[in-house]
């Protein structure tokens, strides 16, 4: 466990916690705010790590966990509420299954920490890794702002996050890229950070009498072939004011790459509005493609798909200045999934669109990326046509099918929801009830939807979520 000095984080306003004066939280109460479900919030929250495995035809596979379904409750009831969450799930080389996520500290305390929770290829705590298979980090008794995180080819687990700590101006707080590296064991990387963590405020301070600083945050982390990182979220460089979709770059031993980009960043600030990355993936060549939302005008947020080379160089295959917006005719539009096949010749980008009076709709992106790119297609996908549904992650499988995951909400129940499509952006009628499998954890609860999705080396696809009791 390493501890640091810390506050709270940012957009997780169900998340039980700490407030601070400017901890970074453009998104709370706004459009985008990148909530795990489009329910009401709840004051007395009990939420858990919720684990389930499909077959390729969508039926349940009953041999995985208990019935086809795990369920992890790492919080004890205490008033406040006891959330666990999931932001993200990877899969290692044999098909173990590693989870990113929070759950509330110990004891009397209302923050969050950040887990790495190993399970095996079946849906078993896995107790050989970190403290009966969960590594805990505790930011200094405050809320850490967990998101997702990668396996690394060697085992090493990389999970990416944030955390709002104290500026040295006044009470002033503001978030920090906050980093942490396991070995495949468990056990912090002593040969990343400090004791395996990077904690770093890359837009730093003013000057040595102004020590305000702006705030960054890191949503994910990409690893380049040699071995470095690149960090997407959103931050800025003065103390107050809007967001601008920001990566940074990461040497492997944790140090920053201040030739990355301009001045050791990729910084994208459309009209002075919030813009903000989600997600990315590292293509087979090192390209990075970070996905999120953009405001390219007041009260229209749209998708946002950018692309840069391994030295943080736009690339043109989306436009001059390596962007392209995603317009689904509603005020809000965002990203929160990426991924990419396994070839090399695909990348699908997940989302919603939502407000205008209209109930919630998941989208979808695929673009060719290979050697001869081709036109992008872009469609609207609800999963319902009378209630809120969005997608919040995407994979491949080996053949090229796409499966986007998130919730469809069904008489005020939120239900697990996973598509799959061909790269023609065409349902896949073979897999479940016309392309489409639905789940319940919880019957009657607004809490549930998936945040991470993988395909196993067999074709069997798993889903991570957080599930309200």
């Amino acid at each position: 466990m390493a501890v640091f000095s810390s506050a709270c984080g940012d957009d997780d306003e169900k998340q039980p916690q700490q407030q601070t004066p400017d901890s970074g939280t453009p998104d709370a109460g706004t459009p985008d705010s990148g909530t795990p479900d489009a329910g009401p919030g709840t004051a007395l929250l009990d939420s858990d790590i919720g684990l389930m495995r499909f077959n390729a035809d969508g039926t349940v596979d009953t041999t995985f966990g208990a019935g086809g379904t795990t369920r992890l409750d790492l919080t004890t009831v205490v008033p406040g509420g006891a959330r666990d969450s999931v932001w993200g799930v990877a899969a290692d080389a044999t098909d173990r299954l590693v989870v990113f996520g929070a759950r509330r500290g110990d004891g009397d305390r209302v923050d969050a920490d950040r887990v790495v929770v190993r399970f095996t290829a079946n849906g078993a705590r896995d107790t050989t890794f970190a403290t009966e298979g969960v590594h805990t980090l505790n930011i200094s008794n405050l809320s850490d702002g967990a998101r997702n995180g990668i396996v690394q080819a060697d085992g090493k687990i990389l999970a990416s996050g944030y955390t709002s700590q104290p500026t040295g101006a006044g009470t002033q707080a503001a978030n920090r890229i906050v980093l942490l590296r396991l070995d495949d064991a468990g056990k912090p990387d002593n040969s990343f950070g400090w004791k395996g963590v990077v904690n770093d405020a890359p837009f730093g301070r003013v000057s040595d009498v102004n020590p305000e600083w702006g705030m960054a945050e890191a949503y994910t982390a990409g690893q380049l072939s040699d071995g470095s990182y690149v960090t997407t979220g959103y931050g800025r460089s003065a103390s107050t004011g809007t967001v601008d979709m920001v990566n940074f770059k990461y040497k492997p031993n944790g140090e920053r790459d201040l030739t990355f980009g301009t001045g050791g960043v990729v910084l994208l600030d459309l009209v002075g509005d919030n813009d903000r990355g989600r997600n990315l993936v590292v293509l087979n060549d090192d390209r990075v493609v970070t996905v999120g939302s953009a405001t390219p005008a007041a009260q229209k947020i749209q998708g946002l798909i950018h692309i840069t080379d391994k030295n943080g160089v736009p690339t043109t295959q989306l436009g001059t200045d390596g962007y392209k917006l995603y317009d689904f005719e509603r005020p809000e539009q965002a990203f929160f999934g990426v991924a990419k096949s396994q070839d090399g010749n695909w990348v699908a980008a997940a989302g919603y669109r939502a407000g205008g009076d209209n109930d919630d709709d998941a989208v979808l992106v695929i673009l060719p990326v290979g050697a001869n790119p081709g036109a992008d297609i872009a469609i609207a996908a609800p999963i319902s046509e009378t209630e809120n549904d969005r997608f919040w992650s995407v994979a491949f499988d080996s053949t090229n099918r796409i499966y986007a995951a998130g919730f469809v909400t069904e008489g005020g129940d939120n239900r697990l929801a996973v598509a799959r499509y061909t790269t023609a952006g065409v349902l896949d009628t073979s897999f479940g009830t016309g392309g489409v499998v639905k789940h319940n954890f919880s019957v009657g609860k607004t809490e549930e939807a998936v945040r991470g999705i993988v395909v196993q080396s067999d074709g069997k696809i798993v889903v991570a979520a957080t599930v309200e009791k």
